[in-house]
């Protein structure tokens, strides 16, 4: 709890800095949100690769595929990754750009998830009489 407590006081500071920024340098407040979340991004790197390779180790216990790991990570990542892009935009008020990023996020993800739906519908045909 002790680690999330900083980046909360942070976004707090941040968020009032913001609302005197926008009403008079928009692009300011942007590039400023961006800057935070890669501080943030950066700061948290370590306890991310800690806790992807404890998911990986439970995998390998319990007999699951790393490649079905790599796709869940994989999502994963994008729908984050969507997530932020996404609320940049509509930070910054396009709306329109931020509906795209959402489309090509979801069609992305889909990609990424593909070898698993391919590996579903295989089993289910070969369970079929």
């Amino acid at each position: 709890m002790s680690e999330i407590v900083p980046v909360v006081v942070a976004a707090l500071i941040l968020s009032f800095l913001q609302v005197n920024l926008r009403s008079s340098y928009p692009e300011y407040a942007a590039v400023l949100a961006v800057l935070f979340t890669v501080i943030i991004l950066l700061r948290v790197l370590n306890p991310m690769r800690d806790m992807i390779h404890v998911f990986y180790q439970l995998g390998q216990g319990a007999g699951v595929s790393g490649g079905y790991f790599d796709v869940l990570l994989r999502t994963l990542a994008a729908a984050y990754i969507t997530a932020f892009g996404s609320q940049i935009c509509k930070d910054a008020g396009e709306e329109s750009l931020a509906m795209v990023v959402e489309f090509a996020g979801k069609l992305v993800m889909m990609i990424i998830a593909l070898p698993i739906v391919v590996g579903v519908v295989e089993t289910l045909v070969n369970l079929l009489p």
